[in-house]
């Protein structure tokens, strides 16, 4: 209590500088309240908006550290001299959570993935939920479920991993994937008319999405080299363990696999049923 009356309660200058202190907080809280408020009535879509408040918010914080910085060093000297020896500590004892801090502007400003999109990192993948100073959040997909589906699973990953690991972003450039479904069939069935039949079947199920991709290749060809000589299904063929193994490969949505492969096997069933020439192995 005698240290807080001589130091604090007596010292002006310490009491200006708390006083400019709280003076500082409440009007940047005010502004940032009132700079919210803005963008909320903007509209945004809910991701945007999202990713425009994260930025607010960070640059308030950094306004009010250059203001402290300001308001208890003094003088501009004093201020630099503090900033490099910061730094330079944080280099040192804190390079994990600096090169977290890096990888949050750099998610921010060079956009390797926003809010929404499905992304693949470090055997990670999932729906990319919230973004922050330290880690970014992701709901698993995949793993202990089969087809990509969600596992309820929330998975934090630091930020610094943008850096260390190659990432896969499902929803940048070109929008969809290659996915297969490998089909066994009796050694004696007619495997011709069933691969003709199951070709019909996927030019049915995939003739818009084989549009809407070549139109997303040459979109997507002015920023990266992508190039397909051929978008339409395939069906290969081998023989293995004694039977006729049909390998579908085909182009679908990254969050629709499991559906396509659903419908593909239900009309396969009905097909069955139809010849009884065909028959799965």
């Amino acid at each position: 209590m005698d240290w807080i009356e001589s130091y604090i309660l007596q010292n002006t200058i310490v009491l200006h500088r708390i006083f400019y202190t709280l003076a500082v907080l409440a009007g940047l809280y005010i502004m940032k309240r009132y700079t919210m408020r803005i963008i909320r009535r903007k509209g945004y879509d809910p991701a945007k908006q999202f990713t425009t408040q994260k930025v607010v918010k960070f640059i308030f914080i950094i306004l009010f550290t250059i203001s402290l910085l300001i308001i208890w060093q003094g003088s501009a000297d004093k201020i630099l001299s503090f900033i490099g020896f910061f730094t330079a500590g944080l280099a040192i004892a804190m390079r994990d959570i600096l090169l977290n801090m890096i990888g949050y502007l750099y998610i921010l400003w060079g956009s390797p993935f926003k809010v929404g999109d499905r992304i693949e990192i470090s055997g990670q993948i999932g729906d990319v939920i919230d973004v922050r100073l330290l880690q970014f959040s992701i709901l698993e997909v995949g793993n202990r479920i089969n087809g990509e589906q969600s596992t309820g699973r929330i998975i934090h990953i630091p930020n610094m991993h943008v850096f260390s690991f190659p990432l896969a972003n499902y929803e940048k450039g070109f929008k969809f994937i290659w996915n297969e479904l490998t089909i066994p069939m009796d050694r004696n069935s007619d495997w011709e008319l069933a691969k003709e039949l199951i070709y019909k079947l996927l030019e049915e199920q995939t003739k818009e999405i084989i549009e809407e991709a070549q139109a997303q290749i040459e979109e997507a060809g002015k920023d990266y080299l992508i190039y397909y000589t051929n978008l339409t299904p395939t069906i290969y063929t081998e023989v293995k363990d004694n039977k006729i193994i049909l390998t579908v490969r085909y182009l679908c949505e990254p969050r629709k696999a499991r559906i396509t492969e659903h419908i593909l096997w239900e009309e396969l069933l009905k097909m069955l049923k139809q010849h009884k020439g065909i028959q799965l192995g």
